[in-house]
C-alpha cells in the first residue's frame, strides 16, 4: 500500500500510543500482585495468629480464675514399735504435711481390743505421749492419727505398738515346791530377801496393782526376816525384823491403804509365809523373843519402801 506523506505522522503517533498502552497494562498487573501478597498473604495470616493468641490468652485467664481442686494432706506418725508397761511413749505427727495449704487439726486415737490401761495425754496436739498402764500379759494397740487441712480435707495413718509386760518377766523362776519346803529360808534365786514362791503368789494375787504388790513384797521380806530371826534365836536379827515389819505398815499407810485392807494384806503375807510347820514354829519363836519389847511406829514419809 502506498502511504502518503501526509498520513505518516498520524500513523507514528498511533503506534506510539498503542505501545504505551501495552507497557502500562503490564506494569499495573505487577503492582496488583505485590499488594495481594502483603495483605492477603502476610497481613491476613498475621491477623489470624494474633486472634488465635488472644483467644488462647482468654482461655488461660479463664482457667486460672477457677478454684483449683484441694489436694488432701498427708498423715505421718512417728512412734516407737514397742514400749514397756507403766511408762509413756512419745508420739508425733510433725511429719504430716499439706502441699497446697496447712494442717489445721490433729486427732489421735487408740484401737484397744484387749481393753488394757492405755490413753493419750493430749489427743489434739501434734506431739503428745501415749500413757501405758499396768498389763497382765503382753499386748498390742493400734495408734491412729487423723489430720485435717485448712480446706477440711482429711487423711489418716496408723501404726501398731507392742506393749511389753515387764513384771512377770522379772519374776524369778518358779521354784520346785518340794525343794522350797525343805528349809525355813526356802529358795530366793534373785536374793532380794523374798522367797521365790511368795513373789509368784503375790503377783498372781495383784497382777494389775503394782503399788500394792510392792508393799506386799516389803511385808513378805519382813516375814522372812522374822522367820530367820526366830529360827536362829538372834536378838539383833529380831530387832531388824521388827523394824522392817513397822516399815511395812508405814508403807501400806503411805499408799492410802485403809486399816481393813492393811489387815487383809498382813493376813495374806502370813498365809504365804507360814506354809510349813517348821516356818510356823520359827514364827512362834520370834514372837516369844519379842515379848516385853516395844517397836515404835515409823513415819510413812521416812520409811524405806523399796526392797
Amino acid at each position: 500500500m502506498k502511504i502518503h506523506k501526509s498520513t505518516m505522522p498520524v500513523l507514528l503517533i498511533f503506534a506510539v500510543l498503542l505501545l504505551s498502552a501495552c507497557g502500562g497494562g503490564s506494569g499495573d498487573g505487577g503492582g496488583n500482585g505485590g499488594s495481594s501478597d502483603n495483605s492477603s498473604g502476610g497481613g491476613s495470616s498475621d491477623s489470624s495468629d494474633s486472634s488465635s493468641d488472644s483467644n488462647a490468652g482468654r482461655s488461660s485467664s479463664g482457667d486460672s480464675s477457677a478454684p483449683a481442686a484441694n489436694v488432701p494432706p498427708s498423715a505421718v506418725i512417728s512412734a516407737p514399735n514397742s514400749a514397756n508397761e507403766r511408762t509413756s511413749a512419745a508420739i508425733s505427727g510433725t511429719g504430716s504435711s499439706d502441699s497446697d495449704g496447712s494442717i489445721a487439726a490433729y486427732q489421735w486415737s487408740v484401737d484397744n481390743p484387749d481393753n488394757i490401761n492405755v490413753s493419750i495425754e493430749n489427743p489434739t496436739q501434734v506431739s503428745t505421749r501415749l500413757i501405758l498402764g499396768e498389763i497382765e500379759t503382753a499386748a498390742a494397740v493400734t495408734l491412729r492419727l487423723k489430720v485435717t487441712d485448712n480446706a477440711d480435707a482429711m487423711a489418716s495413718a496408723q501404726t501398731t505398738i507392742r506393749i511389753i509386760e515387764i513384771d512377770a518377766a522379772a519374776l524369778p523362776p518358779r521354784p520346785d515346791e518340794q525343794a522350797n519346803r525343805q528349809t525355813i529360808q526356802g529358795i530366793d534365786t534373785n536374793d532380794n530377801g523374798v522367797r521365790d514362791d511368795m513373789e509368784h503368789s503375790l503377783y498372781a494375787l495383784y497382777p494389775l496393782d503394782t503399788p500394792r504388790r510392792e508393799v506386799l513384797l516389803i511385808g513378805a521380806q519382813a516375814a522372812q526376816m522374822r522367820l530367820l530371826a526366830g529360827s536362829d534365836n538372834n536378838p539383833n536379827a529380831g530387832d531388824a525384823a521388827s523394824q522392817r515389819s513397822a516399815e511395812f505398815v508405814a508403807c501400806a499407810l503411805a499408799g492410802d491403804i485403809d486399816i481393813r485392807a492393811l489387815q487383809k494384806d498382813i493376813a495374806i503375807v502370813d498365809f504365804f509365809a507360814l506354809n510349813t510347820e517348821a516356818r510356823r514354829q520359827a514364827y512362834l519363836a520370834y514372837e516369844a523373843s519379842r515379848a516385853g519389847t516395844v517397836q515404835r511406829a515409823i513415819d510413812p514419809n521416812s520409811a524405806n519402801c523399796s526392797l
